[in-house]
């Protein structure tokens, strides 16, 4: 039997996709575009007051970036590690850290902290060797401490060397920390790998033996942590993924280790996140689907929102230091590229700007 000759054309097939690959490239690089100014060899990221917003990206993708806005310029610089380095910065970046003239971002997923300059964000180091790294505190001259998801261990970076120059054993993970009095206290979050603790812990470390000496009983889940003006820890516990437990928001003295005032929420399917304080030290504010605001003498949680979510989906809160205005992340989707909502310290909406994809925790300079 004859077979009929195959007269498909391979190189027609072979064209085809290069025009598609060469189309979705033109694609990507446009949607990069149209979120935000791009500015490379600039010093724009550090002269003038600002805020860094850090974009996790979608887990596994390797897109997680860093923008700049600039409250002088009122503009939003995007994607600037790419920009002065280029390279991606990694898989979610968590959190970013100012040290004297330099930007330490904690980059979670791909277990390292990139080092950069603040004058044109270009890379300094690369610190590897952690599981799963999430905040950094420097807690002297020449120490900081990173937690961790999924290690038993607060790693010691010395920040001269820039090297890891050892661990704290605590035997559970650890997310937020706060430094009060010589010792920090370190939030036990997650019990995903440590199921045999409950994740209701503070654990309380001694920075000149970096040892765990002693620990708090708080709610389940306790996901951030402030001090305000009176030298008290504020901790706001979520209740747990499944909300297993109703949320709490407790104030601790540092001094005495004493829990001193714990507020229940009234909703048992509550889940608070992103706790901060404004300027002064005297004022809380929390996400719960909208942004609560109270007083750090109030007898009750508030019950509702200073400023509402409405149709937005607030991911992650941020107060300016110095005038307690308002920032705060609106993931949208998780896929496409977020938003960053600025409200006057009364809560007057002063503008919306493009991010990055799922923008995170917010670091002022």
């Amino acid at each position: 039997m004859n077979r009929k000759k195959s007269t498909f054309d391979f190189s027609r097939l072979a064209l085809i996709w290069a025009l598609f690959l060469a189309v979705n490239a033109i694609m990507l690089y446009s949607c990069r575009d149209d979120y935000g100014e791009i500015k490379k060899n600039t010093s724009l990221y550090s002269k003038g007051k600002g805020l860094f917003i850090v974009n996790e990206g979608n887990f596994g993708n390797g897109n997680g970036s860093i923008s700049f806005f600039s409250l002088d310029s009122l503009k939003m610089y995007n994607d600037i590690f790419y920009s002065a380095n280029n390279r991606p910065l990694g898989d979610v970046p968590v959190s970013i850290t100012l040290l004297e003239e330099e930007s330490w971002i904690v980059v979670n997923n791909s277990g390292k902290i990139e080092i950069v300059k603040n004058s044109d964000f270009s890379s300094v180091t690369t610190i590897t060797g952690f599981t799963s790294p999430r905040f950094l505190l420097k807690v002297s001259d020449k120490k900081a401490y990173v937690s961790d998801l999924y290690s038993d261990q607060i790693t010691i970076v010395n920040v001269k060397t820039k090297k890891i120059e050892g661990h704290i054993p605590i035997k559970r993970s650890s997310e937020q920390m706060v430094m009060v009095g010589g010792r920090v206290f370190s939030a036990f979050w997650s019990n995903f790998n440590f199921p045999e603790f409950e994740n209701n812990q503070l654990m309380i470390i001694d920075i000149e033996k970096d040892i765990v000496v002693d620990s708090i009983q708080v709610g389940k889940e306790p996901n951030s942590m402030v001090l305000d003006a009176n030298n008290k820890i504020w901790v706001l516990c979520s209740g747990g993924y499944m909300s297993e437990e109703t949320a709490t928001l407790h104030r601790i003295n540092p001094t005495t280790l004493q829990t001193e005032v714990i507020h229940t929420f009234s909703d048992p399917f509550a889940s608070p996140t992103s706790l901060c304080i404004n300027a002064t030290g005297d004022t809380l504010l929390y996400l719960n689907q909208g942004i609560f605001r109270m007083s750090v003498t109030e007898d009750n949680l508030p019950e509702t929102a200073f400023i509402p979510q409405n149709s937005r989906l607030f991911n992650t809160l941020g107060i300016d230091p110095m005038t307690s205005e308002i920032f705060v992340t609106d993931a949208i989707d998780y896929q496409q590229h977020g938003l960053i909502l600025h409200f006057s310290r009364n809560g007057e909406l002063k503008g919306t700007y493009s991010a990055g994809i799922i923008p995170g925790n917010l670091c002022f300079n």
